[in-house]
């Protein structure tokens, strides 16, 4: 837990200066039924064709460590159309570095956002990355949304499952605040270990 903390002070005094810059800083933290968990998206533009941004997530179980999940990732983007992208990504995730190159599609309204990514992942081995993305925020008042996303991994050798994920979010949004509950759940190396974690989550978009 000591760990977790220090790194979302880290986090949020590093990016403290650039989040008055051209550059989209959104937190996350999750508090379940079996760990907390701290995860944010950094993003920015330099132009409609490159952009960067950064995706970091640590979980955390409240008496050990032994389970600890860890995902840092920084990727490269270049548009080829408003909807088309192609993405150089490097990090660190369990159990260790990663390379991934892969071909994303978007397609955005007011209120819904679908993206669909899929390429090729280095980690001991090649293995097919897809990785699904749905937002939905209907309007339910003047000043409130709905917010509902859905966020899913899936990571194969062809053969077995080597990595999932997925992450659902059910809330309400105000402005720029976000606050609701949801679910994380994680598979490694043909889902003979999985994890869960419900509870609920506040997210802020600066």
């Amino acid at each position: 837990m000591l760990r977790l903390i220090n790194f979302i002070i880290f986090t949020i005094i590093g990016t403290s200066v650039s989040v008055g810059q051209a550059i989209s800083f959104t937190p996350e933290i999750f508090l379940g039924n079996r760990a907390t968990a701290y995860q944010h998206f950094i993003g920015y533009k330099f132009n409609d064709t490159w952009s960067i941004n950064n995706v970091s997530l640590y979980d955390t179980e409240y008496i050990n460590d032994k389970n600890n999940i860890f995902f840092i990732r920084n990727m490269l983007s270049y548009n080829f159309t408003p909807r088309f992208k192609t993405n150089f990504a490097a990090g660190i995730k369990n159990p260790g570095k990663f390379a991934t190159i892969s071909t994303q599609y978007e397609y955005a309204t007011s209120n819904f956002r679908l993206s669909y990514a899929i390429g090729s992942t280095y980690q001991s081995g090649f293995t097919l990355e897809q990785n699904l993305r749905l937002n939905y925020t209907p309007r339910l008042s003047k000043n409130i949304q709905g917010y509902i996303n859905l966020f899913v991994v899936v990571n194969t050798n062809l053969k077995v499952l080597d990595r999932g994920i997925q992450q659902l979010r059910v809330g309400i949004k105000n402005k720029q605040l976000i606050t609701g509950i949801g679910a994380n759940l994680d598979q490694f190396t043909k889902a003979e270990k999985t994890l869960e974690n419900f509870g609920a989550f506040i997210k802020y978009n600066f």
